[in-house]
């Protein structure tokens, strides 16, 4: 075998990737006791592999001040999964009694139950000018994250990325 792979099990015919840490254990150590203070986010940049460390009350100011956006955010009163949920099962049980999918498919598809609810956060946006910040020199603006692991759509959007993008990327960028 390749030198990077290792045998998880030698009387099995699996491979497991072997990881090679990127910081150094004084490193490691150093952000393990980081996570224990409570005043500060730790993020990854948005662009690059650096990690962000900012203060906690400056990044909910940033997320606080994307939220009220209303242009792009419009405050629910109540989660609206349990009825999105009920419109992808159908539709999904729907294409298994046509035969478009199988029921191990369906299965996939279908995703946990219950679903999780989708997660916002940011991920600070250093790469850009500090006179371009949400506060200039203080705070740098996020690129807002929603999460959809484990929601009621993630395996049909898993899939349909799947076929997507290899199809978006033979388009030329405009």
């Amino acid at each position: 075998p390749e030198p990077h792979l290792q045998r998880k099990n030698p009387r099995k015919n699996k491979y497991q990737l072997k990881q090679k840490d990127n910081l150094t254990q004084e490193e490691i150590d150093a952000l393990e006791e980081l996570q224990n203070f409570n005043s500060i986010i730790i993020k990854p940049a948005d662009k690059g592999s650096t990690i962000v460390i900012m203060d906690k009350a400056d990044y909910a100011w940033e997320a606080n001040r994307q939220l009220k956006d209303r242009e792009y955010y419009e405050p629910l009163k109540t989660p609206i999964y349990p009825e999105t949920r009920t419109m992808v099962r159908r539709l999904l049980k729907e294409l298994e009694e046509q035969k478009y999918i199988n029921h191990k498919q369906l299965l996939f598809l279908t995703g946990t139950d219950p679903p999780r609810p989708r997660y916002f956060y940011l991920l600070p946006k250093i790469h850009k000018e500090p006179a371009e910040w949400a506060k200039p020199f203080q705070i740098p603006k996020g690129r807002p994250i929603v999460s959809d692991c484990c929601s009621e759509s993630y395996g049909s959007a898993y899939l349909l990325d799947h076929y997507l993008n290899p199809l978006s990327q033979k388009h030329r960028a405009t």
